[in-house]
């Protein structure tokens, strides 16, 4: 049966939602253990949503082994994926031996919008005019003080006639800084509106940013010596391997049923990244499919050529990232994983991720290519069936490995598995 919420569940003190979580749907200890929140958590938990009943934990990791622009660097995942942090380390590496990842990043500006219904042309040509311009501007201004100070602010307007609704779009740019921006924006889209109607003579339908971000732009590449690719070929000569890499991207550029996954593979790591700093993973993930989307048809986000005896990777997309502002220096482990990385700014930590992204798309390719991806993949599988099966501290990875080398991965084979295991070490606990 479905357990019913306390009556006036929206309006219940924050410690009597928590113990209905805790007390009702926490079946055991292993439950409460893994899903109940600790004072701290919670109290956070509470200023972050509403109806906050408790936490979720999402397993955080280290990929490692990264150089990017010529500095080592380790980066935080929070997945709950198997293989993300491991395969994102792997290409790190073999990348690494070639000299590493180049990146590079735009600026931080992006748009708000302000939909009018009802205007005229006159109207229109009201906005659009530089009397009409400069009220928008100073409306606009008025609440960036703190924001100019720090280098940005207002970057200009453009006006334009939706020719199906026959809305009028008044789009807003402000140069964000290291904010993900999405306050701002609207802030500065809803500043506009009061001038925006009486000029146009029109009725706002509403204010909003765009999360398209197709100026905020983030790079990386790579160039790998076959010297560097080959011991990592599996059984494929080094030129073999760069020229199925390079053609499975291709194929993903002719066959949007694989771009689909060859993005969603891009954005394993970056969706990850973005959610170990406590960024707007959705906001990001849209970016990047309609960026990937943009000539009329699904694209993938890289590009591989293998030329002479170097096989190149690269990666163009947009990264709306954030280090201040939002929940990313609320959250102390965002704080945390920040500091890990140095504590970039917002166009540092993009081309990070776009690194990242990178990685996480060539590690898929390579093992695709070159022998599967499931091996890997049902090891990880395992030590789950194995934990779901009982096994608790280091018993889930040796169960995993009895599994393995019987080649069955299901909930019957991990508790064989972890009977024979504890036989062997004198019995159950």
């Amino acid at each position: 049966m479905t357990p019913e919420l306390p009556p006036g569940f929206r309006k219940l003190p924050s410690a009597e939602r928590r113990a209905f979580w805790e007390g009702t749907l926490l079946a055991d200890d292993d439950e409460r253990e893994a899903a109940a929140a600790g004072d701290g958590a919670f109290t956070l938990a509470d200023l972050m949503v509403e109806n906050a009943v408790g936490v979720l934990p999402l397993p955080l990791g280290v990929a490692t082994g990264f150089l990017i622009d010529g500095s080592e660097m380790a980066v935080p995942l929070a997945v709950e994926e198997p293989s993300v942090v491991a395969a994102a380390s792997h290409a790190a590496r073999i990348v690494a031996a070639g000299g590493g990842f180049s990146t590079e990043a735009d600026g931080s500006v992006m748009e708000g919008y302000v939909y009018l219904e009802g205007v005229d042309a006159a109207g229109e040509a009201r906005l659009s005019g530089p009397e009409g311009r400069a009220e928008l501007e100073a409306a606009v201004r008025k609440g960036q003080a703190s924001l100019e100070k720090r280098g940005g602010g207002y970057r200009g307007l453009e006006v334009g006639r939706l020719p199906a609704t026959g809305l009028v779009a008044l789009s807003i740019s402000i140069d964000v800084r290291d904010a993900m921006g999405a306050n701002l924006l609207n802030t500065a889209a809803e500043a506009a509106r009061p001038v925006a109607e009486r000029l146009s003579g029109g009725r706002a339908l509403m204010c909003i940013l765009s999360n398209d971000s197709p100026r905020r732009l983030a790079r990386a590449r790579f160039a790998l010596p076959f010297a560097a690719l080959g011991p990592f070929a599996r059984g494929l000569s080094a030129a073999e391997a760069a020229r199925r890499v390079a053609l499975a991207c291709d194929l993903a550029d002719e066959d949007p049923r694989r771009a689909v996954t060859h993005n969603k593979g891009v954005m394993n790591g970056i969706a990850s990244l973005a959610q170990a700093t406590m960024n707007d993973t959705r906001a990001v993930e849209a970016a990047a499919h309609a960026w990937a989307s943009r000539s009329g048809r699904l694209r993938p986000l890289t590009a591989y050529r293998a030329e002479g005896e170097v096989l190149h990777g690269s990666i163009e997309l947009p990264l709306a990232l954030g280090t201040v502002g939002g929940s990313v220096d609320l959250h102390p482990a965002a704080r945390a994983a920040l500091r890990l990385l140095g504590n970039p700014d917002s166009r540092g930590l993009a081309r990070i991720a776009a690194a990242l992204g990178l990685a996480q798309n060539f590690a898929a390719l390579l093992a695709l290519v070159s022998g599967g991806i499931q091996g890997g993949h049902m090891r990880l599988h395992a030590t789950r069936l194995a934990y779901k099966a009982g096994a608790r501290g280091d018993e889930p990875r040796q169960a995993a490995e009895l599994m393995a080398a019987d080649g069955e991965w299901t909930a019957a084979a991990a508790a064989k598995a972890l009977a024979a295991l504890r036989a062997g070490n004198g019995g159950d606990r």
